[in-house]
């Protein structure tokens, strides 16, 4: 199975890579450019022993970035480097100095994975959340590396795929020395796939963690984002293509019954906000781009601020009347981040599709901490009845602060599972 997952992934990158530089000699894609010689397992750093740490994005990395911080300060002689995919995160990894090395993780082809552990003595590779690359991940192995995953989750879309390559997936899982699941249907799912249900450790969400101990999240005023003290708030965060479409209609309807309400919507993509900004013009409400009011664009009259800039969505969530948090309205994303808005003490809404936050999601609405919408029209009338009703709105907000402030101590969990590992090696 090996075999054929290599081939499919050989055939993949021999047709995509002429793609891929017609676009960037085009001017298109200039950005896939960034770390070009690391993503072919060619890396200009120290020679030596180290921790390798894989997370994929920025949402990841915040999330175990006081779990980096911690084993380095336990172990200061030991050597992380933070392997990444995207651009941005390896942006935030090296600005917030994680690790002793940033880099991006090579393409998982085994002659690219080969060449990192030629130069490389890898200790420990920690997975983060659902990394699971099966050349990174026997190729450390073969160097006796201990792998653990840490945060561990398995969306249901992930998990129905992995069933028809059971067997496979099992290989894999099977290789790993520990699995420090999110939540107990994570550790059952792996349980599924082959791996041995005692050696799942449920150590809980580190998100959790994350909001409450790491660097605090900016309070801004509705000021601050161009708005009077008088302006109601909708903040629509990381949301998808065709949720804008169904966020701005409620928007709309509710503007007619609320006309000091604004909106601030923030595409989980920025490079998505050109095609959100021609919905915008589209269906007539009038907006600004926050990169643009930055630079001293009167907000004065306009419905909406177009949030595509990188790293304020949560101050954005701070001046919040009610928060929508998007990838939940359609199948597929699974959620996005949730605990965010709760941890400020926001009234949350999302959609029903919430594999990537199950346990939190019906923990919040169980609570009556958060709403359910199941489509558009119950968008609608959820956000309505949030918006008119200010001790709602703060009732709902005080309950999800505390179901956020209950759940914390994931990362000391795994820092001291790790810091065992570590010092057994």
């Amino acid at each position: 199975m090996l075999l054929i997952y290599n081939i499919l992934v050989g055939f993949a990158f021999i047709f995509i890579l002429p793609f891929v530089i017609w676009k960037y000699k085009a001017g298109f894609f200039k950005k896939v450019s960034i770390g070009l010689n690391e993503r072919f397992g060619l890396y200009n750093i120290p020679q030596g022993k180290y921790i390798l740490l894989h997370a994929s994005s920025v949402g990841e990395l915040k999330t175990v970035e006081i779990f980096v911080r911690g084993i380095k300060k336990r172990f200061p002689e030991k050597r992380i480097i933070i392997l990444t995919m995207t651009p941005y995160g390896y942006r935030y990894a090296y600005d917030n100095r994680l690790g002793d090395e940033v880099a991006f993780a090579p393409i998982d082809i085994p002659f690219f994975v080969e060449r990192v552990f030629n130069k490389i003595t890898p200790e420990m590779l920690i997975l983060v959340e659902s990394e699971l690359w099966p050349n990174l991940i026997f190729s450390a192995k073969g160097k006796g590396a201990k792998i653990v995953s840490i945060n561990a989750r398995m969306s249901d879309r992930s998990f129905k795929r992995y069933g028809f390559i059971r067997e496979f997936m099992s290989e894999i899982v099977n290789s790993l020395d520990l699995i420090c699941a999110r939540e107990n249907s994570d550790a059952e799912k792996f349980s599924y796939l082959g791996y041995g249900r005692a050696k799942v450790k449920k150590t809980g969400n580190m998100k959790y963690d994350g909001l409450l101990s790491g660097r605090p999240v900016p309070q801004k005023m509705p000021e601050d984002f161009g708005f009077s003290s008088e302006d109601m708030i909708l903040v629509a965060g990381s949301t998808r293509d065709n949720e804008e479409e169904v966020v701005l209609w409620a928007y709309k309807n509710l503007f007619k019954d609320i006309p000091n309400l604004k909106i601030i919507i923030a595409p989980r993509y920025p490079e998505r906000c050109k095609d959100v900004a021609a919905l915008l013009q589209k269906i007539g409400i009038t907006f600004v781009e926050r990169s643009a009011f930055k630079d001293n664009v009167s907000f004065h009259g306009k419905q909406c601020l177009l949030l595509d800039t990188i790293g304020e969505l949560a101050a954005a969530y701070s001046t919040a009347s009610v928060v929508f948090v998007g990838g939940s309205l359609y199948p597929g994303a699974g959620g996005h981040n949730i605990l965010e808005p709760a941890a400020l003490g926001k009234a949350v809404v999302f959609g029903k599709y919430m594999s990537n936050f199950k346990e939190p999601s019906e923990s919040l609405v169980a609570a009556s901490a958060a709403y359910i919408a199941y489509d558009k029209e119950d968008l609608y009338n959820k956000l309505l009845q949030l918006l008119n009703n200010e001790q709602t709105r703060n009732e709902c907000g005080a309950r999800a602060r505390n179901i956020v402030h209950n759940q914390v101590g994931a990362t000391e969990r795994n820092i001291e599972i790790i810091s065992d590992m570590l010092t057994m090696s």
